[in-house]
């Protein structure tokens, strides 16, 4: 009970330490239709603590849900419908210096990512990759009702890239949606239809794009060895 209510709760996002608990609820208490509250606890062998609302600065009188801890625990992503959204709802960031800091006010993605009400964002362990659901899509290039996409960017400084669909393999005529990437990246989670789906994700080591795996690849490795050529 310290944690869930009577109204709905759900969509929870933990921090990588195991410590906080974000997640969206349509409790009575908050600003808006839905809102984003955190819980935390000294260890991971402790209770949870009674949730608190983030406040006016993450929350609106809108819907601000679906929420997402980055693995450093300094950005905040959430899917919300506050003025300024160009697709309904569209993906914003919060950010702070540090873990004791307050949230500062969410910016926009910019158009690059939203445009197609965008939600659920998932963020990579390194921040250099994000997914996310066209939930009022279908966003052009997609397959079904809700798709799966992912945008990179080279670091977390720079913009974010096209976002790239991710194919039929994935995505189905029907809804697929809030995905999960896991914090060592090998594994994708998201809902398909009714059901919870994982795939992996396997690396490419054809690096030079021959169809072959040989020593030219090795020699593309040892080359770019020590430098951040990912």
């Amino acid at each position: 009970p310290a944690v869930n209510s009577y109204a709905w709760d759900g969509e929870p996002s933990i921090s990588s330490d195991g410590l906080s608990l974000y997640f969206g609820s349509k409790r009575s208490e908050g600003y808006g239709w839905a809102d984003i509250w955190v819980t935390t606890r000294a260890t991971v062998s402790d209770p949870w603590g009674q949730a608190e609302n983030l406040g006016p600065v993450i929350n609106t009188q809108y819907n601000d849900v679906d929420v997402c801890i980055s693995a450093d625990g300094l950005s905040l992503y959430i899917d919300s419908f506050r003025e300024g959204s160009t697709g309904r709802s569209d993906i914003w960031v919060s950010k702070r210096e540090t873990l004791s800091d307050p949230w500062s006010e969410p910016i926009n993605l910019g158009p690059t990512i939203n445009s197609y009400g965008e939600s659920a964002p998932s963020i990579s362990s390194g921040g250099l990759v994000l997914f996310f659901s066209d939930f009022f899509g279908p966003r052009p290039g997609g397959y079904g009702q809700y798709d799966l996409w992912m945008a990179r960017r080279a670091s977390v400084s720079d913009p974010w890239g096209e976002p790239m669909n991710l194919g039929p393999t994935i995505n189905t005529s029907g809804v697929e949606a809030h995905p999960n990437i896991s914090a060592d990246g090998s594994t994708l989670y998201f809902t398909g239809g009714p059901d919870l789906w994982q795939v992996s994700i396997d690396p490419i080591i054809d690096l030079n794009g021959d169809g072959v795996i040989d020593s030219a690849d090795m020699c593309i490795i040892v080359d770019n060895w020590g430098t951040d050529n990912s």
